[in-house]
């Protein structure tokens, strides 16, 4: 991972190895669910790009969850192969979305996906099914997680992952155009969330405008 030269500075970076940047939980509502929990690895990124980095997959994380279905798991594939949101609907309500690159395998994204949701479950029954705004509830554990997983073929020999789920026969790919209504632009979404400040908001247009070699749109 690297940073690559633009013309007014460096652009965000090079997609170049396998990665996963944030784990977030909600409880899931059809129009902006809710965080209860939000962990991220940012590392990879310039300390002048992460404030903007981390608003944009509070966006489109929190856009994704609130477009999947109760029970559902679908992998929202974003533009040039760049990364996938990997979200998993438990049917108690409560939602993770996991944000990887484009070659993180998708079976070891649901399965972290799935223990992370096991874990929190546990460890706050009866607490994230009140939560009304987003909220920090202390889960370490997510931390620890977003960490075992950054090596998928390591986490598959912690984990023990079958070769073929049955789960990953049920995921639903599709694109972040797929999942906006009829009428709907991604840009003007951007306009109206609370996720993304002024300055993330051009940060994006000067990004797509350029069409820098490490576009992440």
């Amino acid at each position: 991972l690297k940073l690559c030269p633009g013309p007014r500075g460096p652009c965000v970076r090079v997609w170049s190895a396998m990665k996963l940047l944030a784990l977030t939980l909600y409880r899931h509502k059809e129009e902006s669910p809710p965080e209860v929990s939000a962990h991220y690895e940012l590392s990879s990124f310039s300390f002048f790009h992460r404030g903007a980095m981390k608003e944009h997959i509070k966006f489109h994380s929190r856009v994704i969850v609130a477009r999947t279905a109760v029970g559902m798991r679908q992998s929202v594939e974003f533009e040039q192969g760049i990364g996938k949101c990997h979200v998993f609907v438990h049917p108690s309500g409560l939602a993770c979305a996991v944000l990887a690159d484009g070659e993180y395998p998708m079976r070891v994204a649901f399965q972290l996906v799935s223990e992370v949701i096991r874990v929190f479950m546990e460890k706050h029954s009866g607490t994230w099914q009140t939560v009304t705004t987003d909220t920090q509830l202390e889960f370490p554990e997510g931390d620890e997680f977003l960490q075992k997983f950054q090596n998928p073929a390591e986490a598959d020999k912690i984990t023990k992952i079958e070769k073929e789920l049955d789960q990953v026969k049920d995921i639903v790919i599709k694109s972040m155009d797929d999942i906006l209504k009829r009428g709907e632009s991604l840009d003007a979404l951007m306009q109206k969330s609370n996720d993304l400040s002024t300055t993330s908001y051009q940060f994006y247009r000067t990004a797509k405008k350029n069409n820098q070699c490490c576009k992440l749109y």
